[in-house]
């Protein structure tokens, strides 16, 4: 019998069993109401503060801000500093008419402004809620909720909140948000919503019209298409082509009214001392390393990182390293994790991405720090920090069992995030206080910043300033004293800071009177800072009163000349004008060398005839005869250490860098310890780009200023 053929059977393949999609979990809207009103709450000891800082700049200052509602059609067509006559390429105008609006009900009221930071504040705590809930829809809504409140509470914030002026970044990142917001609902289902595509352009022009800084919304906004649908990362940046059109609007409409896109970047060590340092590449690394400390540990806070609290870097500094390979290293996790879609890299990506505007201001234009600058940054940091504490404490939020009423089951994960919200609303509430004015936050900052010239001339000039309002004599002396001694020390840390020699002619000008004293102040505020308009302005109101009517007009047509904006010094002008007849364009001739010398007998010509006719002409920026008349000064009396010191800027100011050091070296040579002639070889040297020499002298400026 055949034997039956053994029949075959096909392998099935296994079949895996599918995985089961990520749950979506439904909004809470009062997550979003609670955050509104935490960022209402931690901000609200700052309603009752005055104007601080730039707040006079940008609104009392600021002629077309005062003008209300009608002014609004100016502001639209000019930049942001128009009435300081600088053009930085600032095009901000939607903060402005803010502040015109505000104006226009509630005349020079700041309280009024700081409640409307602090309810645009809260108002980005709600919606900020809204993206990130919809943005982390697998993960349960109070995920998104721990996000924005660690955002919401953040310190790093107190500076954009408390700081009227700063309401352009908050702007910026709230209409950014709504805009983000908006987007993500026009592609939520297959047919697209294009009534919201246009809404969400609508926002993102206005946090363009609020600060430059919201283009990188082009960037964040594929990102979060990214990681919201399952797409490509080519089809998210095609879906953000109406943002691209955005920009592009914008610019055009940008250089319409500034005639261009960069503006002029001027030469001010004060606020840009990495370009004079030529060190603007590795600088930009170490306030990197800055950037991230102060997110992670923000303390201590100041308002002012400008010349020189973070001195210019170098690649032999081992911060300037780690910044750099830090840097490396977070952009080759960001490119891992971006195609993962790794939320961790998510955060690390809006970190950078948003902080890129800060450090290309350090790189491009060699500009300085500025806690602002982390105020959408922070988000980024938010995001990484809520997520690596979930992971640590091995927290399921993406579970669908977790229930609101069993957190208390999740107290590893509970306990860190209340003491990071508590320790950060501590600090921002105690912060906020210091924001009150000026005094106060200049005295406590100066204390965080004490190598600011910039923050001890702030602290000078309100010294000064409660000296000119003191009725008691001995008071007014004390107030003067302290406010010198500040200025003193601003010079020591700039030798060449205009606003503080500006500030000590006004001191004796108007608080222990010295004609004199105030003339050198200013004709030295003038040779150090040619553009500042309201030196000019004052030497004409200390001429008038003197009685030397040719030089006041000279004076007042100088200021106005400067700056044609400058209202002050229009109507001294025109007052003088009226009342004198005179309009004095050309520096006297009475005063000219020539024929002073031959007006003024022999016996009076001594080395203090040539030293106030040196200052004079470097008042009026004529440093050739200035330099002549502080030679013959200085020849006359070999130790007149302000003959010398004078001569050596006017070598500085004519590029002779070789005379203003040997200049500077006799100086030291007969008095060693002399702060300023010390200081001013470190700032040349700095400028001859020999960094050794500089520090050295720097090294003695500290050690004699202790």
């Amino acid at each position: 019998m055949a034997q039956k053929k053994q029949i075959k059977s096909t392998p099935q393949k296994i079949q895996k069993p599918k995985q089961s999609a990520l749950p979506t979990f439904k909004l809470n809207i009062w997550f979003a109401v609670i955050s509104a009103l935490v960022g209402f709450l931690l901000y609200a000891n700052t309603i009752k503060h005055d104007y601080v800082l730039d707040d006079v700049g940008a609104i009392t200052g600021n002629e077309y801000v005062m003008d209300g509602i009608k002014g609004i059609p100016k502001i639209l067509s000019v930049g942001m500093w128009h009435f300081d006559n600088v053009n930085l390429g600032y095009y901000r105008p939607l903060s402005m008419i803010t502040f015109a609006i505000e104006n226009q009900f509630f005349p020079k009221n700041p309280h009024v402004s700081h409640l409307g930071n602090v309810l645009l504040y809260a108002i980005t705590g709600f919606f900020l809620c809204l993206l990130l809930m919809n943005l982390f829809k697998n993960f349960h809504p109070v995920f998104a909720f721990i996000i924005t409140l660690f955002f919401i509470a953040h310190p790093i914030h107190t500076e954009v909140v408390a700081n009227i002026k700063s309401r352009d970044e908050i702007l910026a990142f709230l209409n950014l948000t709504i805009g983000l917001f908006l987007l993500l609902f026009a592609y939520k289902n297959p047919k697209i919503n294009f009534k919201f595509i246009f809404l969400s352009c609508i926002f993102f022009y206005f946090a363009l019209l609020s600060k430059e800084s919201a283009m990188t919304g082009l960037l964040i906004a594929p990102l979060i298409l990214f990681f919201s649908y399952n797409i490509s990362i080519k089809q998210a940046l095609l879906k953000t082509i109406p943002f691209a059109l955005m920009i592009l609007i914008f610019q055009f409409h940008k250089y319409e009214v500034l005639g261009s896109l960069s503006g002029q970047i001027p030469k001010d060590i004060v606020n840009y001392p990495y370009t004079e340092a030529g060190a603007k590449l590795p600088t930009t690394f170490l306030i990197f390393m800055h950037c991230i400390r102060l997110v992670i540990f923000p303390h201590p806070l100041t308002y002012d990182y400008s010349y020189n609290q973070i001195p210019a870097g170098s690649f032999s500094s081992g911060l300037v390293l780690i910044g750099f390979l830090i840097a490396v290293a977070l952009a080759y996790f960001s490119f891992k994790g971006l195609l993962k879609k790794s939320i961790l890299a998510l955060g690390v990506l809006i970190f950078c991405v948003t902080l890129a505007p800060a450090l290309a201001f350090v790189f491009l234009r060699g500009g300085i720090l500025a806690e602002r600058f982390l105020y959408a940054p922070s988000l980024g940091f938010s995001i990484v920090i809520v997520f690596l504490i979930m992971q640590f404490t091995k927290s399921n939020l993406q579970s669908t069992d977790l229930k609101l009423s069993q957190l208390s089951q999740y107290s590893k994960f509970i306990i860190p995030v209340l003491i990071i919200f508590s320790l950060y609303s501590f600090k921002t509430f105690t912060r906020n206080p210091v924001w009150h004015d000026n005094m106060t936050l200049f005295s406590t900052d100066v204390n965080s910043s004490p190598n600011s010239c910039q923050v001890r001339r702030h602290y000078g000039s309100e010294l000064i300033n409660l000296g000119i309002a003191e009725k008691d004599p001995q008071k007014k002396t004390e107030w003067f004293n302290k406010g010198t001694g500040q200025m003193k020390i601003a010079l020591q840390i700039n030798p060449h800071f205009g606003d503080a020699f500006f500030k000590l002619g006004v001191a004796y000008q108007t608080v222990k009177v010295n004609n004199d004293s105030a003339i050198y102040y200013y004709t030295r505020a003038i040779q150090e800072a040619p553009g500042y308009a309201i030196s000019y302005n004052n030497l004409g109101i200390l001429y008038e009163t003197t009685g030397k009517q040719e030089l006041a007009s000279y004076y007042y047509n100088k200021a106005v000349d400067v700056n044609p904006f400058f209202a002050e010094g229009v109507r001294n002008r025109d007052n003088h004008k009226k009342k004198t007849g005179l309009d004095i364009r050309m520096f006297p001739t009475s005063t000219n060398l020539d024929s002073l010398e031959n007006t003024t007998p022999e016996k009076n010509r001594d080395y203090n005839f040539y030293y106030k006719l040196g200052t004079d002409f470097a008042s009026k920026g004529d440093y050739t005869n200035a330099a002549r008349c502080l030679e013959k000064s200085a020849a006359m009396n070999p130790s007149f250490v302000d003959a010398l010191v004078n001569l050596a800027n006017c070598y500085g100011m004519l590029k002779n860098y070789n005379k203003n050091i040997e200049v500077l070296n006799k100086v030291v040579s007969l008095y060693p310890n002399n702060i300023q002639a010390l200081g001013n070889l470190a700032v040349t040297y700095e400028l001859l780009g020999n960094k050794e020499k500089s520090e050295e002298y720097r090294d003695k400026v500290r050690e004699l200023s202790r």
